[in-house]
Protein backbone atom coordinates (compact mmCIF):
# COMPACT_ATOMS: atom_id res chain seq x y z
CA UNK A 1 0.00 0.00 0.00
CA UNK A 2 1.97 3.44 -0.79
CA UNK A 3 1.95 6.35 1.57
CA UNK A 4 -0.90 8.55 0.37
CA UNK A 5 -3.32 5.49 0.73
CA UNK A 6 -1.71 4.77 4.26
CA UNK A 7 -1.98 8.04 5.44
CA UNK A 8 -5.67 8.51 3.89
CA UNK A 9 -6.65 4.72 5.74
CA UNK A 10 -5.00 6.15 9.31
CA UNK A 11 -6.78 9.58 8.95
CA UNK A 12 -9.92 8.04 8.52
CA UNK A 13 -9.27 5.66 11.32
CA UNK A 14 -8.27 7.46 13.58
CA UNK A 15 -9.84 11.26 12.93
CA UNK A 16 -8.25 13.12 14.98
CA UNK A 17 -4.40 15.45 14.03
CA UNK A 18 -1.30 14.56 14.99
CA UNK A 19 -1.37 10.63 16.00
CA UNK A 20 2.42 9.93 15.30
CA UNK A 21 2.74 6.40 13.78
CA UNK A 22 5.56 3.81 14.52
CA UNK A 23 5.33 2.81 10.75
CA UNK A 24 8.06 4.49 8.05
CA UNK A 25 5.16 4.29 5.81
CA UNK A 26 3.16 6.71 7.84
CA UNK A 27 6.52 9.53 8.47
CA UNK A 28 4.09 12.35 6.67
CA UNK A 29 0.97 11.26 8.95
CA UNK A 30 0.92 14.60 10.53
CA UNK A 31 0.32 16.39 7.40
CA UNK A 32 -1.74 13.77 6.33
CA UNK A 33 -4.13 14.34 9.46
CA UNK A 34 -3.88 18.35 8.89
CA UNK A 35 -6.30 19.19 6.55
CA UNK A 36 -6.69 22.76 6.78
CA UNK A 37 -5.83 24.78 9.79
CA UNK A 38 -9.15 25.14 10.62
CA UNK A 39 -10.28 21.67 10.39
CA UNK A 40 -7.34 20.54 12.83
CA UNK A 41 -8.11 23.36 15.03
CA UNK A 42 -11.38 22.10 15.46
CA UNK A 43 -10.71 18.52 16.13
CA UNK A 44 -8.16 18.97 18.59
CA UNK A 45 -10.81 21.83 20.34
CA UNK A 46 -13.49 19.04 20.08
CA UNK A 47 -11.44 16.71 21.53
CA UNK A 48 -10.30 18.97 24.40
CA UNK A 49 -13.67 19.90 25.61
CA UNK A 50 -15.13 16.42 25.16
CA UNK A 51 -12.15 14.84 27.44
CA UNK A 52 -12.05 17.76 29.88
CA UNK A 53 -15.18 15.68 31.83
CA UNK A 54 -12.09 13.49 33.00
CA UNK A 55 -9.62 15.82 34.59
CA UNK A 56 -12.65 16.97 36.33
CA UNK A 57 -13.43 14.35 38.47
CA UNK A 58 -16.96 13.89 36.99
CA UNK A 59 -18.42 10.32 37.85
CA UNK A 60 -20.80 8.16 37.87
CA UNK A 61 -21.79 7.89 41.73
CA UNK A 62 -21.00 3.93 43.19
CA UNK A 63 -24.26 4.43 44.98
CA UNK A 64 -25.84 4.63 41.27
CA UNK A 65 -24.28 1.54 39.84
CA UNK A 66 -26.54 -0.77 38.61
CA UNK A 67 -25.86 -3.93 39.85
CA UNK A 68 -23.86 -5.51 37.03
CA UNK A 69 -21.47 -2.87 37.45
CA UNK A 70 -20.10 -4.15 40.87
CA UNK A 71 -20.47 -8.02 39.72
CA UNK A 72 -17.50 -9.62 39.63
CA UNK A 73 -15.70 -10.75 36.30
CA UNK A 74 -18.22 -7.47 35.03
CA UNK A 75 -17.66 -4.39 36.02
CA UNK A 76 -16.47 -3.28 32.79
CA UNK A 77 -20.62 -4.10 31.54
CA UNK A 78 -22.18 -1.02 30.75
CA UNK A 79 -21.96 3.02 29.17
CA UNK A 80 -18.89 4.72 29.12
CA UNK A 81 -17.89 7.89 27.98
CA UNK A 82 -13.96 7.42 26.76
CA UNK A 83 -10.99 9.09 25.13
CA UNK A 84 -7.84 7.70 24.02
CA UNK A 85 -5.28 10.23 24.41
CA UNK A 86 -1.31 9.31 21.72
CA UNK A 87 1.52 8.67 23.34
CA UNK A 88 2.35 12.43 24.41
CA UNK A 89 -0.29 13.01 26.67
CA UNK A 90 -2.17 15.30 24.68
CA UNK A 91 -3.24 14.92 21.28
CA UNK A 92 -6.41 13.02 20.19
CA UNK A 93 -6.54 9.99 19.07
CA UNK A 94 -10.53 9.26 19.68
CA UNK A 95 -13.76 9.86 21.23
CA UNK A 96 -16.80 9.01 21.81
CA UNK A 97 -19.29 6.64 23.98
CA UNK A 98 -19.27 2.57 24.27
CA UNK A 99 -21.51 -0.26 25.60
CA UNK A 100 -19.68 -3.44 27.03
CA UNK A 101 -22.19 -6.05 26.88
CA UNK A 102 -22.78 -8.59 29.60
CA UNK A 103 -23.02 -11.21 26.40
CA UNK A 104 -19.44 -10.13 25.44
CA UNK A 105 -20.33 -7.80 22.69
CA UNK A 106 -19.23 -4.19 22.78
CA UNK A 107 -19.96 -1.10 20.69
CA UNK A 108 -18.44 2.18 19.91
CA UNK A 109 -20.20 5.57 18.82
CA UNK A 110 -17.01 7.99 17.46
CA UNK A 111 -17.09 11.02 17.85
CA UNK A 112 -13.55 10.95 16.15
CA UNK A 113 -14.80 9.33 13.08
CA UNK A 114 -17.08 11.51 10.58
CA UNK A 115 -20.63 9.73 10.11
CA UNK A 116 -20.13 9.57 6.51
CA UNK A 117 -17.52 6.80 6.64
CA UNK A 118 -19.18 5.05 9.81
CA UNK A 119 -18.75 6.53 13.12
CA UNK A 120 -20.49 2.83 14.95
CA UNK A 121 -18.43 -0.30 14.96
CA UNK A 122 -18.57 -3.61 16.74
CA UNK A 123 -16.12 -5.81 18.94
CA UNK A 124 -16.06 -8.60 21.61
CA UNK A 125 -14.26 -8.33 24.72
CA UNK A 126 -13.14 -11.11 27.58
CA UNK A 127 -11.56 -10.94 31.07
CA UNK A 128 -7.94 -11.91 30.87
CA UNK A 129 -5.93 -11.60 34.59
CA UNK A 130 -8.07 -8.98 35.59
CA UNK A 131 -8.42 -7.09 32.76
CA UNK A 132 -10.55 -6.78 29.60
CA UNK A 133 -9.65 -7.54 26.46
CA UNK A 134 -11.60 -5.79 23.39
CA UNK A 135 -11.36 -6.66 20.03
CA UNK A 136 -12.79 -3.91 17.97
CA UNK A 137 -12.62 -4.25 14.35
CA UNK A 138 -14.25 -1.25 12.17
CA UNK A 139 -14.19 -0.45 8.62
CA UNK A 140 -12.14 2.16 7.21
CA UNK A 141 -13.53 4.07 3.78
CA UNK A 142 -12.11 7.01 2.24
CA UNK A 143 -14.45 10.38 2.03
CA UNK A 144 -16.53 10.47 0.34
CA UNK A 145 -17.35 6.99 1.23
CA UNK A 146 -20.17 6.43 -1.68
CA UNK A 147 -18.69 3.90 -3.39
CA UNK A 148 -16.87 0.55 -3.22
CA UNK A 149 -13.59 1.71 -4.47
CA UNK A 150 -13.84 3.88 -1.55
CA UNK A 151 -13.38 1.23 0.35
CA UNK A 152 -9.13 0.74 1.81
CA UNK A 153 -9.67 -1.89 4.64
CA UNK A 154 -10.43 -2.89 7.88
CA UNK A 155 -8.79 -1.41 11.28
CA UNK A 156 -8.46 -3.93 14.06
CA UNK A 157 -8.39 -1.89 17.43
CA UNK A 158 -7.76 -3.62 20.72
CA UNK A 159 -8.54 -2.10 23.97
CA UNK A 160 -6.75 -3.75 27.35
CA UNK A 161 -8.33 -2.03 30.49
CA UNK A 162 -9.59 -1.89 33.81
CA UNK A 163 -11.99 -0.84 35.70
CA UNK A 164 -11.13 0.93 39.58
CA UNK A 165 -12.85 -0.58 42.52
CA UNK A 166 -15.51 1.72 42.42
CA UNK A 167 -16.32 0.54 39.16
CA UNK A 168 -16.32 4.04 37.42
CA UNK A 169 -13.40 4.59 35.87
CA UNK A 170 -11.49 2.62 33.30
CA UNK A 171 -8.02 3.27 32.31
CA UNK A 172 -6.29 1.33 29.85
CA UNK A 173 -3.65 0.88 26.80
CA UNK A 174 -5.35 0.83 22.95
CA UNK A 175 -3.61 -0.37 19.76
CA UNK A 176 -4.75 0.48 16.07
CA UNK A 177 -3.50 -1.89 13.22
CA UNK A 178 -4.43 -1.40 9.30
CA UNK A 179 -5.47 -5.06 7.49
CA UNK A 180 -6.53 -6.06 3.85
CA UNK A 181 -10.00 -6.28 3.15
CA UNK A 182 -9.44 -10.15 3.87
CA UNK A 183 -8.76 -9.34 7.56
CA UNK A 184 -5.88 -11.71 7.80
CA UNK A 185 -3.67 -9.76 5.95
CA UNK A 186 -1.35 -7.28 7.47
CA UNK A 187 -0.32 -3.88 6.36
CA UNK A 188 1.02 -1.40 8.87
CA UNK A 189 0.38 -0.46 12.66
CA UNK A 190 -1.41 2.36 13.12
CA UNK A 191 -0.37 3.40 16.77
CA UNK A 192 -0.37 2.86 20.39
CA UNK A 193 -2.52 5.42 23.06
CA UNK A 194 -3.89 5.87 26.58
CA UNK A 195 -7.67 4.90 27.64
CA UNK A 196 -9.74 7.15 30.03
CA UNK A 197 -13.37 6.44 30.58
CA UNK A 198 -16.00 7.27 33.16
CA UNK A 199 -19.44 5.30 33.53
CA UNK A 200 -22.44 7.18 32.57
CA UNK A 201 -25.46 6.18 34.80
CA UNK A 202 -29.18 7.23 34.44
Amino acid sequence: MNTRTLAAAATAAIGLLGFASHASACADLRAAFAGTQANQSARATAFNQFASGFASGRTASPQNLPAVATTAGKRVVGFWKFAWTAPDGVTGIDWGFQSWHDDGTEITNSGGQLPPTGNFCTGAWAQERGAYVLTHWAIGWNLPATDPSDLFGLINITETVNVDRTGTIMTGHVSLDLYQLDGTTFVAHLGDGSVSGVRITP
